[in-house]
């Protein structure tokens, strides 16, 4: 049907410019159009064996009639075009993330026993660009991501839906970068948190980051921006010297309305090494992140009455990674204190207490193939090839969720291989032994869990 519309589109567009082409020869109602008029043009000549007689001579009259038949023609196909094909006036990047996943116990001493398939989660997002600065590279963009994740549930929810403006020039990579983001958008804390599914290495994330900030989004607005960046145009390589993210947020968490007064104030700094793309140093990075802010003070699930936002709330991390080929490492170390009341049911009653919890995490891995090679990467090749890449790693997590209390921490040894068909396309395979001292897996299995997990993931982005 669409090659037919475009087909009768094309021999309008010819009937019409065949139409202008006489209008602009008949210059009077009486003129007549001969096979010598129209070699002057620069039109084919009448074949020598055509001898027929013209016919009677093109009136303006006549002209006009086919025009108007033709407007009304070509108006008619272009409604119909525009009611039937979609089409939009701005470019539209649609990306997705999917995670199929298996997983077994292989040892437990206490239930609850896994063995089973799921779809973990799924990611869909959406950006482009409102307004598109093409002489200075400040540009109004948006960004919405929408997840479905198991257990808890499978409909879409908002994770990520925001604004972003440059502040400063963005076409030159030899110049810094800062941008403005407002709306619902990750709390620049840690390393892990902020990190995309596609560069995690492992399944699961680390337990502090699904502890000390379980949404790890939140609504506010947000500074984002380098300082120093060092160029190595050979390999169109970028990296600056300083990386740095501090925002203002309602401190509530993703899809939530604030319920008190208090703002949570977060940021990360970041010092990468400035080498250009052979170093051996490339990819080294330090990061230092905090956050602070008042949060509702609760004694157990009770909330105290007149305690909205009277107790603090603070998270502090370090991190080093050497991302690089074939060696590299990420270290990542967390820090949290908040304020709970174990007495009293009124503000003006009650006492408060500090919990500290600590975390952190050790991961090594080995990398080989010709994915993270640049001039595989580069050639020329069809859309469904991509170099493969093989990395085996290590990864050594450890979560003490009350650092006054002993015999509460839990520690995961995970030993995994990933194999990349694609840029962001891989099997996972992760083995986890887990040694839960405390009831941090589920207050129902009791103190000290010992636990082997064999867990399966394939993971497809588009």
């Amino acid at each position: 049907m669409r090659n037919i519309k475009l087909g009768i589109v094309v021999l309008a567009s010819l009937l019409i410019g065949n139409v202008n082409l006489h209008a602009e020869e008949t210059q009077n109602p009486g003129s007549k159009v001969t096979a010598a008029e129209v070699e002057n043009v620069g039109l084919e000549e009448l074949s020598p064996a055509d001898t027929s007689d013209p016919g009677p001579p093109v009136t303006r009259t006549d002209l006009e009639g086919v025009r108007t038949e033709v407007a009304v023609l070509s108006d008619l196909l272009t409604q119909r075009l525009d009611r039937n094909i979609a089409n939009s006036n701005r470019a539209l990047l649609i990306g997705g993330t999917v995670q199929n996943r298996f997983t077994a116990t292989t040892h437990t001493n206490k239930p609850p026993y896994t063995n089973s398939f799921a779809f973990n989660s799924f990611i869909l997002s959406l950006s482009g660009s409102l307004k598109k600065d093409y002489d200075e590279g400040r540009s109004f963009d948006y960004l919405v991501r929408l997840t479905a994740s198991s257990p808890s549930s499978y409909n879409l929810q908002a994770t990520d839906a925001y604004l972003q403006y440059s502040i400063l020039p963005s076409l030159s990579i030899d110049r810094p970068y800062l941008y403005v983001q407002f709306g619902q958008q990750k709390i620049p804390f840690g390393l892990e948190p902020l990190t995309t599914e596609d560069k995690r290495p492992t399944i699961n994330q680390a337990t502090f980051a699904r502890t000390l900030n379980p949404a790890q989004q939140d609504i506010g607005i947000q500074l984002r921006g380098d300082l120093f960046p060092s160029v190595d145009l050979g390999y169109n390589y970028r990296i600056p010297f300083i990386e740095y993210n501090f925002g203002v947020f309602n401190g509530s968490g993703a899809n939530t309305v604030d319920t008190n007064r208090s703002r949570q104030v977060a940021g990360r700094v970041a010092f990468n090494a400035p080498v250009d793309y052979n170093s051996d140093f490339r990819g080294l990075t330090l990061g230092t992140s905090l956050t602070t802010g008042n949060q509702d003070l609760y004694r157990g699930t009770t909330l105290i009455t007149g305690g909205t936002g009277k107790a603090s709330r603070i998270r502090f991390g370090q991190d080093i990674s050497y991302v690089s080929s074939p060696i590299g490492f990420t270290a990542e170390y967390a820090l949290g204190r908040d304020q709970q009341a174990i007495s009293g049911t009124d503000i003006s009653n009650a006492i408060k207490a500090t919990t500290k919890s600590k975390g952190y995490t050790l991961t090594l891995f080995y990398e080989w193939g010709e994915q993270f090679v640049k001039s595989f990467r580069n050639q020329s090749r069809n859309d469904d090839w991509w170099p493969k890449t093989y990395q085996p790693f290590v990864r050594y997590d450890h979560w003490d969720p009350n650092t006054s209390v002993g015999g509460d921490d839990l520690s995961v040894v995970t030993v995994g291989f990933n194999f990349f068909f694609a840029q962001t396309t891989k099997l996972q395979l992760n083995y986890n032994i887990t040694r839960d001292k405390g009831n941090n897996l589920s207050p129902a299995q009791g103190s000290k869990t010992d636990r082997n997990d064999f867990v399966a993931q394939f993971q497809y982005g588009f």
